[in-house]
């Protein structure tokens, strides 16, 4: 068959074999020299538009795998043409027809995205290697510079579809990883004026035909709505660092420390994209809550471990994990007021006006032209994202806290962090409690309060798989008091308590959001026995919501519900072992809580076949058992169950 620019439906819509020969003849058309600039944009536009019909037609229905179509057309060759096509120097704007051109460019890259998007995870894969081999990630990390705004958000989303609906995270160099990541934080915290000039300016105006998805769009028009554009792909931006950190499995701690020894920058850059103020223009934007989910993924502990709990296999985790994990906070509390960025994250939320961001959700499709404007949902996950930056940020916190000796955290810095972790506590209306005479604030308070962290890589979701998430964060009614009781742990190791409440004035290096009455008050011996009793009823709650979970069979849910309430537990007993008993009545029960959480979450482990976890939990529940005080009785039957447990897993580990 002849190919031309007039028979494109007939030469893409052939059978086989004239199919497969009639897309070796097209890509080697494509890169003929002076190949006309409409044919290179027509054709590339109809393949993109095939690929993206394909995944949108079989979304949620049959499993996913390359049609005969995709086939055939990475048989031909399609990643090695289309990129040479996005990349070649005979597309410069010096030349006749830059628009046709570029639009030719444009096509391509996104032809290749979509196309990923209709293969299965082996495809995906493949796909992928071959993108890599053809240099895409230079040429999407050159492109984040290209004189045109369109390319920028086409290699920013196109960078997402590798990270987030492939496995690139896998696949990559510390130092690759890590300057990836440096540059699409930069990316979002450029705003959106780039973008607005590209509308403005006469010789780039017709970019909107790309933005706006019609020809003829007045400049005011396209110029009022691409903020809007631009926001969107702030948080394609931070998808792909979540991508690349949100793997399954997880990725080495040596992996992220070795990320953040390349560039440590990353993390000032991920807070200040945490910090960025929600825009009138894309007042659902997400942005700010990614950024908080990838400084957890940095510093998260490995699936196998419940913070503060020892086990008799803790020299390995120390040797190995554990030292790359200090390191990692010690980069953290290296950088120039890394407390102030906690808390700054914390206040932002605080201050924000849910009667105005209602306001700016009413007005975005008049004044931002959004073509899908958010609705009533959309505002309610409003309210979601910043409970996933709260308990991100006190996950955090609650971190840091094991670290605190080796990184030299002072006490004025973790005084600082009292506040927010105490407001964490406190008790809020459950959704029980609610019903239609409530104020609206307090359903949104609710909402963002229960907020939990389970999250599986994207391409889980479309391809409709099940793994162990990779990021579990328990929500905050378990993080506030795990995060307060690691905190005045601290405090106690230090022997602070009787200086903090002899202090006339705010110790060197208190920050400005709190006081020395809030942390007096905190540390006050009336204050910390409310909160210890309050703290133990929260790990029984848990337990419960745990227990609900694995009679539905959810285990590896109802294993996130035990081991957050092994850890708060763990955090109980830990502040009464350097109390020397002042608290001993408020924290009875806490180590058999702690005992009957692990044992729990080994069985919840077993069951899912996860034996180094079911191990390390099982040989944590034995121990707890073995250190129980008068005054608390543990089932004989219960600790005979958790030794079987751990030969069970033992059995597992050393049959693989």
């Amino acid at each position: 068959m002849n190919i031309t620019l007039y028979n494109i439906e007939q030469v893409l819509g052939a059978r086989e074999p004239e199919l497969s020969q009639n897309l070796t003849k097209l890509f080697a058309k494509l890169l003929e020299r002076n190949q006309d600039p409409t044919f290179v944009q027509n054709y590339t536009g109809a393949i993109k538009l095939w690929f993206r019909k394909e995944s949108q037609t079989r979304k949620g229905r049959d499993p996913l795998s390359f049609s005969a179509f995709g086939s055939a057309c990475y048989a031909a060759g399609i990643v090695r043409t289309f990129l040479a096509v996005v990349t070649s120097h005979l597309y410069t704007q010096s030349q006749s027809q830059p628009k046709e051109r570029f639009i030719g460019q444009y096509n391509a890259l996104e032809a290749l995205a979509e196309f990923m998007q209709t293969g299965n995870l082996t495809e995906r894969r493949m796909l992928l290697e071959d993108m890599k081999k053809n240099h895409v990630i230079n040429i999407c990390l050159s492109h984040l510079s290209h004189p045109l705004c369109i390319f920028r958000q086409l290699a920013i989303n196109t960078l997402r579809v590798l990270a987030s609906e492939s496995v690139l995270g896998e696949t990559l160099s510390a130092t690759e990883a890590a300057d990836i990541i440096a540059a699409v934080c930069r990316f979002t915290l450029e705003g959106p004026d780039f973008f607005i000039e590209g509308m403005r300016s006469p010789n780039t105006t017709w970019q909107s035909q790309m933005v706006m998805g019609a020809t003829d769009v007045p400049s005011k028009r396209a110029t009022e709505h691409i903020p809007r554009f631009y926001a969107m792909a702030q948080e394609s931006a931070l998808w792909t660092a979540h991508g690349l950190l949100c793997t399954s499995p997880p990725p080495s701690r040596k992996h992220c420390l070795d990320i953040l020894k390349k560039k440590p920058e990353i993390l000032d850059l991920l807070f200040d994209c945490a910090i960025i103020a929600r825009p009138p223009w894309y007042p659902e934007t997400q942005v700010d809550s990614i950024a908080c989910e990838v400084i957890a993924l940095l510093f998260q502990w490995p699936s196998h471990i419940v913070p503060g709990v020892s086990t008799p296999q803790d020299n390995v985790f120390r040797a190995q994990e554990w030292k790359a994990m200090t390191q990692i906070a010690a980069i953290l509390t290296s950088r120039d007021e890394w407390c102030e960025k906690i808390i700054e994250v914390w206040m932002k939320i605080e201050e924000e006006d849910w009667r105005e961001v209602r306001g700016w959700f009413d007005r975005v499709e008049v004044d931002y032209h959004a073509f899908e404007p958010p609705d009533e949902e959309a505002f309610i996950q409003v309210f979601e994202y910043r409970g996933t930056s709260r308990v991100a940020m006190l996950r955090l916190v609650s971190t840091l806290s094991h670290a605190a000796e080796s990184c030299g955290v002072t006490n004025a810095e973790i005084e600082s962090l009292l506040r927010m972790a105490y407001i964490a506590s406190r008790k809020i209306k459950s959704a029980s409690e609610l019903d239609h005479t409530s104020k609206p604030e307090d359903r949104y308070t609710c909402t963002e309060r229960m907020e939990e962290i389970f999250r599986s890589p994207m391409y889980t979701v479309s391809l409709n798989m099940q793994v162990d998430a990779p990021l579990q964060i328990a929500d905050e009614s378990m993080m506030g008091p795990t995060a307060l009781a690691r905190l005045l742990v601290v405090l106690a190791q230090r022997k602070a308590f009787d200086t903090i409440q002899g202090l006339k004035k705010a110790p060197n290096g208190l920050s400005s959001s709190t006081c020395l009455n809030h942390v007096q008050q905190i540390t006050n011996p009336d204050v910390i026995r409310r909160f210890l009793k309050i703290a133990l009823q929260r790990v029984k709650a848990n337990m419960d919501k745990g227990r609900e979970r694995a009679r539905k069979s959810d285990n590896d849910y109802a294993k996130a519900a035990f081991t957050s309430a092994a850890e708060l537990a763990a955090a109980i007993v830990a502040f009464d072992s350097h109390t020397q008993g002042q608290y001993s009545k408020e924290v009875l029960g806490a180590r058999k809580e702690l005992a009957l959480a692990l044992g729990n979450a080994a069985e919840m482990a077993i069951r899912e076949k996860h034996w180094q976890q079911a191990l390390y939990f099982g040989s944590g529940a034995v121990n707890a058992a073995e250190n129980m005080p008068a005054g608390e009785v543990l089932d004989a039957n219960i600790i005979a169950k958790n030794k079987r447990r751990v030969e069970q897993a033992r059995m597992a580990i050393s049959a693989k």
